[in-house]
């Protein structure tokens, strides 16, 4: 297996042969005959010559334990012969880069296809590797072992545009597919090499903008289902925005249709799964019938807006929490409403699921301080009524208009 290295190529200059390209490996083994193969050292590589006698003894060592499967895995080009040694020389005889050659196109297409993860996890992954290819970071003759490049690529046009969060995530995606569908461990090179591009630090947060009062509510709510093309023209986006403001709901439980009536108080119970505080009974000022809907069309008719507006679907959950305070509901019981676990021992302690009397109190101040904003909807009606969203919003614009 030893003598003098020979190149892979060589080419006529000046009636000369000069190398092109690394040198080559070509050896013989009594389990699956030669492997001729280039092998990674060029030969300007420091320590080139060492590095071919490595190659070599590692050849020679897999040929003696009749490794039969890591030497077919060389053989057929699954994994390169610096990778295989990088391997080899950590005491890793598993070589799970034998995909690192695949088509990464093909390997993340086949991983979406069968994950084990929710649709919408799907769709995105999805979209992160359309965009990937609209950037010319992915192409059809990308290799798994090109991950690292892609990430630092994608890296740095993330930076520039400030989307710390879309990277983050881009970057979990392809872990998770090193992990999960390639089965890559912790010694992985690629996966090593993925790990070692660090997120990129969030510099700052966007700012909130919940409602100020009911007029502001009402003034949105006209405006939202005359602009733009957004969505499906049938869908009452108006009672989307009312709804979402007077619950405090998170963007998810309400796009899953998480709640129902209550059964002992009477009020609102939305079934969260977020946290263990998500699952929580909130007083019931406005009712809406429980079924999925998707909040990326509202958000796009937000975004859209002419004139524009500040205001993003997450501000509607802000905007409870402002009018829960401006109403005097104690701190500790709008908290439990939002679906906040405790911060402090404080907060510890203050935590219980409030009483049907206590919710009552809690919708008659709300009710009371909306109707200082110029809001008709009566404090004492009893929530023993469903109060239609038409039938409310109705109100409302009676008053303000």
């Amino acid at each position: 297996m030893g003598g003098t290295p020979q190149f892979r190529a060589k080419r006529l200059v000046g009636g000369a042969w000069t190398p092109v390209g690394s040198y080559l490996v070509d050896v013989r083994t009594s389990t699956v005959g030669r492997i001729a193969k280039a092998s990674g050292v060029f030969p300007d590589t420091r320590h080139g010559a060492e590095l071919l006698d490595q190659i070599k003894m590692m050849l020679r060592d897999l040929d003696t334990t009749r490794d039969l499967s890591k030497l077919t895995q060389i053989k057929q080009g699954k994994v390169r012969l610096l990778d295989a040694l990088a391997a080899w020389k950590a005491g890793r005889l598993s070589f799970a880069e034998s995909y690192a050659g695949d088509s990464l196109v093909g390997s993340l297409a086949e991983w979406l296809a069968g994950a084990s993860v929710s649709p919408i996890t799907i769709r995105q992954y999805g979209n992160y590797v359309s965009r990937l290819k609209r950037l010319g970071l992915i192409t059809p003759s990308t290799k798994v072992r090109d991950c690292g490049d892609v990430l630092r690529g994608m890296r740095t046009i993330m930076a520039k545009e400030h989307k710390a969060v879309y990277f983050g995530n881009m970057r979990q995606m392809f872990m998770s597919f090193l992990v999960n569908h390639l089965n890559y461990d912790a010694e992985s090179h690629v996966l090593r090499d993925v790990k070692r591009i660090l997120p990129i630090k969030v510099t700052h947060r966007r700012e909130h903008h919940p409602l100020r009062g009911p007029r502001d509510l009402f003034e949105l709510g006209a405006r939202i289902n005359t602009s733009g093309r957004w969505g499906n023209r049938e869908v009452d986006y108006k009672i989307m925005i009312y709804f979402m403001s007077l619950t405090g709901m998170r963007p998810t439980e309400f796009e899953r249709g998480l709640w129902e009536r209550d059964s002992a108080t009477g009020h609102l119970r939305i079934k969260g799964t977020k946290t263990r505080n998500a699952v929580r009974v909130i007083p019931l000022i406005m009712w809406l019938e429980p079924m999925k809907r998707t909040l990326g069309n509202l958000q796009m008719r937000l975004v859209n807006l002419r004139p524009p507006t500040v205001v993003r679907t997450r501000d509607f959950r802000r905007t409870s929490a402002v009018w829960y305070e401006q109403a005097g509901v104690p701190r500790s019981r709008y908290a439990y409403y939002l679906g906040h676990g405790p911060k402090d021992m404080t907060a510890l302690y203050e935590q219980r699921t409030p009483t049907e009397e206590e919710l009552d109190a809690d919708r008659a101040s709300l009710l009371a301080w909306l109707e200082v904003q110029k809001v008709a909807q009566p404090a004492e009606q009893p929530p023993d009524e469903m109060i239609e969203p038409a039938e409310f919003i109705e109100s409302l614009e009676r008053t303000i208009a």
